[in-house]
């Protein structure tokens, strides 16, 4: 073969390798491009706490008996649920351990857990009222939700083993720093949320206010068993 075929060749096929790396390098930055369409053009999550809103994420420490641990709401909900499908609901219920009106509603709170426990994950997110007299610490609620002795409770009227109910056998989480309410734009205490399991408000008793929240679970949970 002559050394002009040879160039020959040798052109086509180098040719054929730039061409080839061209076309790869095209096809990615198409892809790229459309990744970051779909990216931009796409509409950001509804944060919020109104009915159909996504719950804002929370992330600080719970106490579940024992000792406290990290916690966050997003490892407790599937994003990818869907009507019809299988999967946790959960009950946030934000109280003050100095408020009187939480302290009462301590067996409210034992009730709802009793029949509704088995298929609600409950979680109580215990904050700090800007409210004179108000002053928690993680030693009272871990005595509001287990009815230790502790004169502390509804603000040194009351002491935490006489609270009403049972004790709360479930995680209270650690808001005393008020991120988790500033969060929520928490109106006042109690207040309660029901989340779908893919973390989406289904009940926010401020917006239906006079309705038990256990006949709303009851409702709800109803229309989606």
């Amino acid at each position: 073969m002559s050394s002009r075929q040879n160039n020959r060749n040798a052109n086509a096929t180098g040719f054929g390798d730039d061409a080839r790396v061209t076309s790869f390098f095209s096809i990615s930055a198409i892809l790229t491009v459309i990744l970051v369409c779909v990216w931009v053009l796409a509409p950001p999550a509804d944060i919020g706490v109104a009915e159909g809103q996504l719950a804002p994420n929370i992330v600080s420490e719970a106490y579940s008996g024992g000792t406290w641990s990290d916690f966050e709401l997003y490892d407790n909900i599937d994003m990818t649920w869907s009507e019809g499908d299988e999967g946790d609901w959960i009950f946030l219920l934000f109280i003050d351990t100095d408020c009187p009106h939480c302290y009462e509603a301590g067996d409210e709170h034992s009730n709802y857990y009793n029949q509704f426990g088995s298929d609600v994950k409950f979680f109580t997110i215990a904050t700090e009222l800007s409210i004179p007299g108000h002053s928690g610490s993680k030693t009272e609620i871990v005595d509001f939700r287990d009815q230790n002795s502790n004169s502390g409770c509804k603000s040194d009227k009351a002491n935490c083993e006489d609270r009403p109910g049972t004790p709360h056998d479930w995680p209270y989480i650690d808001d005393l720093d008020r991120d988790i309410a500033d969060n929520y734009d928490l109106p006042g205490t109690p207040f309660y949320l029901l989340l779908s399991p893919d973390g989406i408000v289904a009940w926010n008793s401020g917006q239906n206010q006079g309705e038990d929240p256990g006949a709303a679970i009851q409702r709800i949970m109803g229309a989606s068993a």
